[in-house]
């Protein structure tokens, strides 16, 4: 143990409490008995909690599934304990959970083969086990398509699409676990659009596992027109696969299963040619009969005119549904999945399409208990994201909705939206969306990027554009398969690390928007497993890069081998969702070219040259403010850039044209350019000293290159006059 200087704080866990903090080398007899203080309030909390969960009478089902969160609150930071020397790095949620999956899985074997015998129950050789692993296909596709006429609702819409992946996966997996006879505690892995469940190998299971995915995939393609699906395997597995060092190959084989499965994730047999019923389905007396917002699917006559939409047009039943959710999961905090024939209130929020037919996703004031009690209420999620960082104890909390901006009072008085060159009717407009709990348009999160006049008279600077952040984890796979010896490499252990990774983005990351006024304009598209795609003011975006840099290496205790590339890309706010998408993805490919970096306005850095050119950008905006260089020379060292990357090109060539040599005067031209610029209308000592201070922009020319731009074109952006 001496080797290891962190360690988790014992208590419940909180966007705070999930960071690791330094462990006390020694424990005296005070420190000891501090501790089984600690241990004594936890412990009497969480009693206190599990008088309070929900449903123990009604639906002993459903009350488990609390519990289970219950406990992953209050047991998530407190080692397993267990017999003899051993490193206390499981947690005893993980331990029980998985325990509990081996347990479940064993036990249904025995009682199906009929066989109840110690000695039978004991033997590890026989293949008792099988790993069920779900894997969506077409998650991006599904949420950034973008061949309609969003407009307002753009926002609305993503929040909807993204909300609706992760329901998704947690019913496919629940589907089976119903199927299949098995509680949810079956599922040792869900994030990021996969899952991973433990049954019993049997027959029965696997037909189970075939009609779920059957049932899935007829309503995916029914509903993404093939853009979506969603694959299965199973892997079989003894007892003693899960121990002796021998789990590590099983994870593999479970790995590869996936990876070969990706071949064929659409069964052509059964939904290959022209779509059945695709022409039937339009209804011509409808106002549009194909839905404006997705120009794919027919619309629906019950989205017709509904107030959702703006009272006024048409939308199919996916398009409403997800503007429905974008809507209301900013407003609710609790959300209710029933069965599709549940008795709900009139007028209860609810979709017009239930998931896969078979859950219905609501949000309900009233009648839960009855609803529980009648076994119609199959989930009960608190949903929110509290900026206390408090976690909801009696129902299931679920870290699936992450952060969105939504209108208040403060923006009404905001004139940035009313900055620029646009008509009167268009201001109007964006002054009429303003409706406070209402969540922000992209032209809003736009607006933002511009700076406050600091003098009353001065008009805004800025570029008004989007920014987009999407970063994922280097390796990951990588870390999964060899970050844990392969004699510790457990299930236990592999559910601990992947829950901890997956936290961060789904636990800390909305605290963090939810919290810091910074980024309070920052959106979430998605956050979870191990990446996130984000959306925001393009300088508010920057800035966070650099703090989601920093706090994930203080999350990983400033491990070296663990850390993340990402990629910023601006836009203007009426970009397509599906360009968007696109060039964030190729800004992240371009910062996975050698990983643990960042790409910024086209240029890519290791995240220590990054930090470092954040810095410049202030020196750079301070001389600027001391008038001690003018715009003309910012700009000028684009030129100079350019010249330092011709430079570096000819250098690598074995024949020079004379043509080509012209890159070579930059020096003499910016010694040139700088006594003309900097420090205009001072005295000679004082022109001296600037031009001595403004000549470390040459070395920084010369150590950075092209990507000097991450600090100069920050500040040429903030530096252009709105109107």
């Amino acid at each position: 143990m001496k080797n290891y200087h962190y360690c988790y704080p014992l208590a419940k866990v909180s966007p705070t409490s999930i960071f690791p903090i330094i462990r006390r080398a020694t424990q005296d007899g005070n420190q000891q008995k501090n501790d089984k203080e600690e241990y004594r309030a936890l412990f009497q909390e969480f009693v206190e909690a599990l008088g309070q969960l929900k449903h123990r009478e009604e639906n002993l089902e459903l009350w488990l599934e609390h519990f289970d969160s219950l406990l992953m609150i209050f047991a998530s930071h407190v080692p397993a304990a267990r017999a003899g020397h051993v490193i206390p790095d499981v947690s005893l949620y993980d331990h029980l959970r998985s325990t509990s999956a081996l347990a479940t899985a064993l036990y249904l074997y025995h009682l199906a083969k009929g066989n109840m015998e110690i000695a039978s129950i004991r033997d590890e050789e026989p293949k008792k086990f099988l790993l069920i692993a779900g894997d969506f296909y077409g998650i991006q596709n599904f949420i950034f398509a973008d061949s309609g006429e969003a407009g307002s609702h753009r926002s609305k819409i993503l929040r909807g699409r993204s909300f609706a992946v992760s329901l998704f996966s947690e019913l496919a997996a629940d589907m089976v676990c119903r199927e299949v006879g098995m509680p949810t505690t079956a599922m040792v892995f869900n994030a990021a659009g996969k899952f991973v469940l433990l049954a019993p190998n049997l027959d029965s299971v696997r037909r189970a596992v075939d009609r779920v995915e059957s049932r899935v995939n007829d309503w995916l393609i029914k509903v993404s027109l093939g853009e979506s699906a969603l694959g299965m395997i199973g892997v079989e597995a003894s007892a003693g696969d899960f121990v002796g060092g021998r789990f590590a190959e099983l994870w593999e084989r479970l790995g590869s299963s996936m990876e070969e499965r990706k071949f064929r994730k659409v069964d052509m047999d059964r939904y290959g040619g022209v779509v059945d019923g695709y022409l039937d389905a339009f209804n011509n007396d409808l106002a549009r009969p194909l839905c404006p917002f997705c120009g794919k699917r027919p619309s629906h006559p019950s989205a017709e005119n509904s107030p959702l939409i703006g009272g006024d047009g048409s939308a199919c039943a996916i398009c409403r549904d997800h503007i429905f959710l974008g809507t209301h999961l900013v407003k609710k905090a609790r959300l209710a999945v029933t069965t599709p024939g549940a008795s709900l209130k009139s007028g209860t929020l609810k979709l017009l399409e239930p998931v896969y037919g078979a859950y219905q996703v609501c949000f309900v004031d009233g009648g839960l208990n009855d609803l529980a009690r009648r076994g119609q209420l199959l989930k009960y999620w608190d949903i929110s994201c509290d900026p206390s960082g408090d976690v909801a104890k009696d129902v299931t909390a679920r870290f699936i909705n992450g952060y969105v901006p939504v209108y208040t009072d403060r923006d009404r008085y905001d004139d940035r939206f009313l900055a620029g060159r646009r008509s009167e009717k268009k201001k109007e407009e964006l002054i009429e969306q303003m409706e406070p709990g209402i969540p922000k348009t992209f032209a809003h999160l736009a607006c933002k990027a511009l700076r406050m006049p600091e003098i009353q008279d001065d008009g805004y600077t800025g570029v008004e554009a989007l920014g987009v952040l999407k970063a994922d984890v280097d390796q990951l796979g990588l870390l999964m398969a060899c970050g844990i010896k392969e004699e510790h490499y457990t299930l236990s252990r592999l559910a601990t690390l992947s829950r901890q990774l997956h936290w961060y983005f789904a636990v800390y990351l909305p605290y963090l928007l939810a919290t810091d006024e910074r980024f309070q304009d920052v959106y979430t598209v998605f956050a979870g497993g191990d990446d996130l795609f984000l959306i925001g003011p393009w300088n508010r975006m920057i800035t966070l890069a650099e703090v989601l840099r920093s706090t994930f290496e203080e999350y990983t205790c400033s491990n070296p081998e663990i850390h993340f590339s990402a990629g910023i890309t601006l836009h203007k706010p009426h970009t397509p969702l599906d360009r968007l998408a696109e060039k964030s993805e190729e800004a992240l490919k371009q910062a996975k070219d050698g990983r643990n970096r960042i790409t910024l306005f086209g240029e890519t850095a290791e995240w220590k040259d990054f930090l470092a050119l954040q810095t410049i950008k202030e020196t750079l905006i301070r001389w600027k403010a001391e008038g001690l260089v003018n715009n003309a020379m910012l700009y000028r060292l684009n030129d100079f850039i350019r010249m330092i990357e011709g430079e570096q090109r000819i250098r690598k060539q074995k024949e020079i044209a004379v043509r080509e040599m012209e890159c070579l005067k930059w020096y003499a031209l910016f010694h040139y350019m700088a006594e003309r610029n900097v420090g205009r209308g001072l005295q000679k000592e004082e022109k001296k000293r600037a031009l001595e201070e403004f000549s470390q922009c040459m070395v920084w020319l010369k150590d950075y290159g092209a990507t000097f731009k991450m600090a100069l074109w920050d500040v040429l952006y903030h530096q252009r006059r709105v109107g």
